[in-house]
């Protein structure tokens, strides 16, 4: 069978099983297919992206962990999911990014602009806003890259791709930022950060209103260290050894969100901490147990104004401060 016949039947079997809610013996009925035939293809469907299947996490039932939080560590906003595997981080970066994308489909307006980071999580919000359909949500925004990329260019938590692919589904402007998150010494980061182009970005992002910030920690298994950027591990063990417990935009803190000065940090091609403290409103997005430091000591240190997280984290935070 050609490609685009192949393609066609595959959407008309999954429309009438998932849309129209024909049972497999019915779809098998009406378009002479053999039962099996027919599981073959739902099966395809599924593995080919022309269906997607999730669960969206419980929203909206934490009220009281949600105003916890925002009276805690004085939050403008707590937004709290549910999620069913506190352990299991690409779980939870999955379920939170639901959250994340409800937030901003509610408060984005047209003519913001919206700096943004990278990683797990935010490729679960962009995910949520992809399969929500909402393309068009406020076409005048500007996306702009606030790191530069790490990795891999195609793989999609590189910071490009995400600022790529948020603009184009809220069909607004994406300002890229072209230049390595990390560079190989510091005269290279000085000469990237003097590139006219890198410039600009950085400059557009400082004068965001919006911003959302994954929230990373120094670990071995972190995206970071998998992505086998120039980033070493025996860099985030010092990072580690020195009190560092998490990132924003790779910018490491300590348990009171206080920057750790490194060689490291140095390095970094992307908005510092102060730039991204002067944004109207930053909004940290992370979760899982793999992060309940980095995020006590983002909440602690006011480097964020709006925490979507999970129950689980939610609870372990307000249970920690009290």
């Amino acid at each position: 069978m050609k490609t685009v016949e192949r393609q066609r039947l595959l959407v008309k079997v999954a429309r009438l099983y998932y849309e129209q809610e024909l049972t497999q013996s019915q779809v098998s009925e009406r378009l002479r297919l053999s039962r099996q035939k027919v599981q073959r293809l739902l099966r395809e469907a599924r593995e080919r992206d022309v269906v997607r299947i999730s669960v969206r996490p419980v929203m909206n039932v934490y009220e009281q962990l949600e105003q916890a939080l925002e009276q805690l560590f004085g939050l403008r906003e707590a937004i709290v999911v549910e999620t069913s595997a506190y352990q299991d981080q690409p779980t939870v970066m999955r379920e939170i990014g639901v959250g994340a994308a409800d937030y901003l489909a509610r408060v984005l307006r047209p003519g913001d602009v919206l700096v943004m980071s990278w990683g797990g999580s935010l490729l679960g919000m962009i995910e949520a806003l992809q399969a929500g359909n909402s393309a068009g949500l406020a076409a005048s925004v500007t996306i702009v890259q606030g790191l530069g990329g790490l990795g891999d260019p195609t793989h999609e938590t590189h910071a490009a791709d995400l600022t790529r692919r948020l603009a184009q589904i809220l069909g607004g402007q994406a300002i890229l930022l072209p230049a390595p998150g990390v560079a190989g010494s510091l005269a290279a980061a000085e000469a990237y950060n003097g590139d006219p182009f890198v410039a600009a970005a950085l400059e557009r992002g400082a004068t965001a209103n919006l911003a959302f910030m994954g929230i990373g920690a120094p670990r071995r298994d972190s995206i970071l260290m998998r992505q086998g950027t120039i980033v070493q591990w025996p860099e985030l063990l010092d990072l580690q050894q020195g009190g560092a417990v998490g990132d924003i935009n790779l910018r490491y803190f300590d348990g009171q969100g206080q920057l750790i000065p490194s060689k490291l940090n140095d390095r970094v091609v992307g908005l510092t901490l102060n730039q991204i403290r002067c944004v109207d409103t930053v909004v940290g997005v992370a979760g899982g147990e793999a992060k309940l430091k980095a995020i006590q000591g983002a909440v602690q240190g006011k480097l964020i104004d709006v925490l979507v997280t999970d129950h689980k984290t939610a609870e372990m935070l307000v249970e920690e401060s009290l």
